[in-house]
């Protein structure tokens, strides 16, 4: 285990190691401190390192001060956004030790021990309306490539009798808006929402691409996932054919829910499709009492800007995502 003792203008002492086991109750208790919207229990923390697929490097520190855990930071890959020399950093620290040179001394030590790994690009984000974040990352010769809006929907607001007649012309066509425990009856169903999932996935507006999974991560990451709600994940269905599909989770403190991906296959797009399962899912929401659903959309994905707004989401902020490239990136 390595231990780095610093200390920052202030004389205060901290303490920079390796994450344990132990310390997933302590990092799941700085992130709701720092993002008390979007809680994370320390079970869910160990599942997402538990599912992350094995090529994906990562590893964990935690920042000790004043004799509690006061910051935590992390180097990692995402597995559909895979590349294996690019990284994604994330650091945070309780907001009543920012400033204090601690958020600092994680992210040097962290793309110091990326070194070994000869990395292209490292990324990082930062929530708009937290400008000390975003001047953290910008001093340090991160640069903005892309925004992620995060729009919310009141669901009481919500008025289904504008969809009455858009639900009922799409069943007319032959297609049905069915969830994925109304389907586990077809035995083939897993595998048909594997490749919808595949086939909608290099549609999402991303710099880096998308990178397909094997069948197993997908039944591991999605279908088996705690967060995953059988009556919440919703399949448009022609006949026998998977066709488009919208997706609500369910993380366990946070009282609202959260729309993953929303998506037609491209041949059956403009008919309505996406609008219904959205709809059938915001139903899904006031039928189970949630005041609340979460999204986030992409800058450069304006179809489902648009409809989000539409249907009433409301932008509460913007993640911007930041990248600094590395000497031996052929992009610079």
């Amino acid at each position: 285990m390595s231990l780095i003792n610093q200390n920052n203008k202030q004389q205060l002492d901290i303490k920079i190691r390796d994450f344990e086991q132990s310390d997933y109750p302590e990092i799941a208790r700085i992130n709701n401190a720092v993002y008390p919207d979007s809680p994370i229990t320390a079970e869910e923390y160990i599942e997402m390192d538990q599912n992350r697929n094995k090529k994906c490097k990562h590893r964990r520190w935690v920042a000790i001060a004043d004799n509690t855990t006061v910051g935590t930071g992390i180097y990692t890959q995402h597995i559909y956004q895979y590349h294996p020399q690019k990284y994604n950093i994330r650091v945070i620290v309780l907001p009543e030790y920012q400033n204090k040179g601690i958020g600092s001394k994680l992210f040097n030590l962290i793309e110091e021990m990326l070194i070994p790994f000869n990395p292209v690009a490292i990324k990082s984000e930062a929530r708009d309306d937290m400008n000390n974040a975003v001047r953290f990352l910008e001093a340090r010769g991160y640069k903005e490539f892309q925004r992620y809006a995060e729009p919310h929907l009141d669901v009481d607001s919500f008025d289904f009798a504008l969809y009455e007649n858009l639900l009922k012309n799409l069943k007319s066509r032959g297609i049905e808006i069915k969830t994925m425990k109304e389907l586990e009856t077809d035995p083939r169903r897993d595998r048909k929402m594997y490749e919808l999932e595949q086939e909608l996935g290099p549609d999402m507006p991303d710099e880096d691409g998308f990178t397909p999974i094997d069948f197993e991560t997908f039944k591991k990451e999605i279908i088996e996932a705690s967060y995953t709600i059988p009556d919440a994940y919703f399949i448009a269905v022609e006949g026998d054919r998977y066709i488009g599909l919208s997706v609500l989770m369910k993380f366990k403190t946070d009282k609202s829910l959260f729309t993953g991906l929303t998506g037609v296959k491209r041949s059956y797009r403009r008919l309505g499709i996406a609008t219904c399962l959205k709809v059938r899912a915001i139903g899904y929401a006031k039928k189970n009492h949630y005041s609340k659903i979460k999204t986030e959309n992409q800058f450069g994905n304006q179809p489902m800007l648009s409809l989000n707004r539409k249907l009433g989401f409301r932008k509460q902020y913007d993640w911007i995502c930041f990248k600094k490239l590395l000497e031996n990136n052929s992009e610079k």
